[in-house]
């Protein structure tokens, strides 16, 4: 059966997404990100304002330019309803990273047949922009989102596929046309090659993926490792790596890099200790919401010049307590921040989950665990209503006054809360 891998990435997102959240912002530049470009409209880019720029030199380049810190946990959830959208197209879909997506169209029964139904009695001649077109307008209809598609036999080709169909087209290989479409891609083009590679193949005079073919495979393999074998493979269109699917909940985590010196107080322990119970707090939500246990929690710092640690501890049963990850989490903390050296990154993780089972009780009192999960259901049903931000649990308070907040909680520096 013929593979059919159809990669997806998402337009501009983080600057689409300030766009659909302030509607006045659509039509103008916009970058998103603190100290260098994380992400840019299309109408920045046409002022030559590039993702990694320093904000200084986009300003420079753009005058005009709107910059945002960007919402992480808006953008989290735009992410989230594009795979679910995907999910309607094919029950495999992986989730790359922030804004790119691969789904699995091989053999998926109905929606193929009918987008490949028709007088085609070949590979080649068939079509399945049909059904991206259908798959746009539905991320379109569902997040207001504009994605461009690339649809090939393999993973890199699909991918290369989309950077021809930016912004929002589709780009489709037909079988057996691979090499004709890879032929004049620069070899950092290919995936795996990346700028380092891709210099060194400059120096001896390879720029272009046909003059990479010229290359043996033996040499390829002595000069990068495994990965020449994998560049060989896909620079021809030959790959066969699978999609696969995102798997079943394994952790949950929360982490978020913060500008250490952009108060007085930024370095404290109490500082850190509100972070951490925030980031808790939103894992431990997230926990509930899909009606898991957790019993083992780890905490993790990054320092200004690199160096990070980390720290776990098994908890005596799993619980879904925001209290109790607090208490443990704290003492991590406590065992981590000992080095006299700014402190760029904060990030927990909620792991070793299982389901609730059913549970011996106590025959006289209550030693207050039933009162506890009273409690933060309570506070789950409040933020239902009302957004993540009407509440503030524990030592998150002490973010009060020093973080801005929203109906959606905290707004963090950087679009780095993650799942």
């Amino acid at each position: 059966m013929e593979r059919r891998i159809l990669h997806i990435d998402i337009d501009a997102f983080l600057a689409s997404v300030e766009q659909l959240r302030d509607p006045s912002l659509l039509g103008r530049p916009v970058a998103v990100g603190a100290g260098v470009v994380a992400s840019r409209s299309y109408e920045a880019k046409a002022c030559g304002v590039a993702t990694a720029m320093p904000l200084h030199e986009a300003r420079r380049r753009c005058p005009e330019l709107v910059v945002r810190d960007g919402d992480a946990r808006l953008v989290e959830r735009y992410r989230q309803r594009v795979a679910e959208t995907l999910r309607q197209f094919s029950p495999v879909v992986e989730v790359c990273s922030l804004d790119d997506f691969y789904v699995d169209l091989t053999g998926v029964p109905l929606r193929v047949a009918q987008a490949l139904a028709g007088d085609a009695t070949v590979d080649a001649e068939r079509s399945l922009a049909p059904l991206c077109r259908e798959l746009r307008a539905a991320v379109r209809a569902a997040t207001g989102l504009s994605v461009a598609q690339g649809l090939g036999r393999t993973r890199a080709v699909a991918r290369m596929a989309t950077t021809r169909a930016k912004p929002g087209g589709i780009c489709e290989v037909p079988a057996g046309g691979e090499q004709d479409f890879l032929a004049d891609f620069p070899v950092e083009a290919v995936p795996g090659v990346g700028p380092v590679r891709a210099a060194l193949l400059h120096q001896v005079g390879v720029r272009t993926v046909r003059e990479l073919w010229d290359v043996d495979r033996e040499l390829l393999r002595a000069s990068f490792g495994a990965a020449g074998d994998d560049i060989w493979r896909r620079c021809r269109g030959l790959d066969d790596a699978p999609v696969q699917s995102t798997p079943t909940l394994r952790s949950i985590a929360r982490e978020t890099s913060f500008d250490p010196g952009a108060h007085a107080d930024g370095q404290q322990l109490p500082f850190l200790r509100s972070m951490l119970a925030y980031l808790l707090d939103r894992a431990a939500s997230e926990l509930r919401r899909q009606r898991l246990l957790a019993r083992v929690v780890q905490v993790r710092l990054r320092h200004v010049d690199g160096v990070a640690g980390e720290r776990s501890r098994t908890l005596a049963a799993a619980t879904d307590r925001t209290d109790a990850f607090i208490e443990v989490a704290t003492a991590l903390l406590d065992e981590l921040a000992l080095r006299r050296v700014l402190v760029r990154l904060v990030g927990v993780t909620l792991t070793s989950l299982s389901l609730p089972k059913p549970a011996q009780g106590t025959l006289f009192g209550d030693d207050g665990e039933a009162a506890r999960k009273r409690l933060f259901a309570a506070v789950d049903a409040v933020r239902a209503r009302h957004g993540f931000g009407a509440l503030v649990v524990g030592e998150a308070a002490g973010l009060l006054g020093v973080l801005p907040a929203g109906p959606h909680g905290f707004r963090l520096r950087t679009p780095s809360l993650t799942k």
